[in-house]
C-alpha cells in the first residue's frame, strides 16, 4: 500500500491531536464569551492552541501539494466523491473555525487582554458583531466535529469492509 511521507503523517497526527484538544476544550469548557474580562482566563490556552491549529493547517496544505498521488481506494465513484468532499470540507472548516475564532477574539479585544496584558477594560464582551462572529465560530466548530466523526467513521468502515488498514496510508 502506498503511503504519505513520514513528515506529512506526523503533521496529520499533530493536527488531529491539536484539533481534538481545541474542539473538546471549547465545546465542553467555553460555551460562550463571558460578559466581563475577569472571566476570560480559560480562553487563553484555547486561543493559543487555536492559532497553532491554523498555522499547522497552512503547513499541511503546503505539504499536501508536494505529496505523491496515492493509488485510489477500493471504493465506488460515489463513495470516493464523498471521501473527497469530506476531506475538502475538513480543511475548509478547520480554517473557518480558526479564522472565526481569531475574528471573535480580535473584535472583543480578548487577545489584547489575555495575550498582550492590556487593561481588562478594553474587553468589549459579546456584543454587536462579536456576538455574530462568536456564533459563526460555534456553528463551524460543531460542523467540524461532525466532519471529523464522519472521517473517522469512514476510515473504520473502510478498514472493516475492505480488510485493509487504510490508516497505514497516513502512518509512519
Amino acid at each position: 500500500m502506498q503511503k504519505y511521507t513520514k513528515s506529512f503523517a506526523a503533521i496529520h497526527w499533530i493536527h488531529a491531536i491539536l484539533i481534538t484538544l481545541v474542539l473538546l476544550g471549547g465545546i465542553l469548557n467555553l460555551p460562550d464569551l463571558p460578559k466581563s474580562a475577569e472571566q476570560l482566563a480559560p480562553f487563553k490556552m484555547h486561543m493559543i492552541m487555536g492559532f497553532l491549529v491554523f498555522l499547522v493547517l497552512i503547513i499541511r496544505v503546503v505539504m499536501l501539494k508536494k505529496q505523491p498521488t496515492l493509488e485510489p481506494l477500493n471504493a465506488t465513484k460515489a463513495k470516493q466523491k464523498l471521501i473527497d468532499i469530506n476531506h475538502k470540507l475538513l480543511y475548509i472548516f478547520i480554517g473557518l473555525t480558526a479564522l472565526s475564532g481569531m475574528a471573535t477574539a480580535k473584535s472583543a479585544n480578548v487577545g489584547q487582554v489575555l495575550i498582550f496584558g492590556k487593561d481588562p477594560s478594553v474587553y468589549t464582551g459579546p456584543e454587536g458583531i462579536t456576538a455574530i462572529l462568536a456564533q459563526v465560530h460555534s456553528v463551524s466548530a460543531y460542523i467540524l466535529l461532525a466532519l471529523i466523526v464522519m472521517h473517522v467513521g469512514g476510515v473504520v468502515v473502510y478498514a472493516v469492509t475492505n480488510s485493509k488498514d487504510v490508516i497505514k496510508r497516513v502512518w509512519f
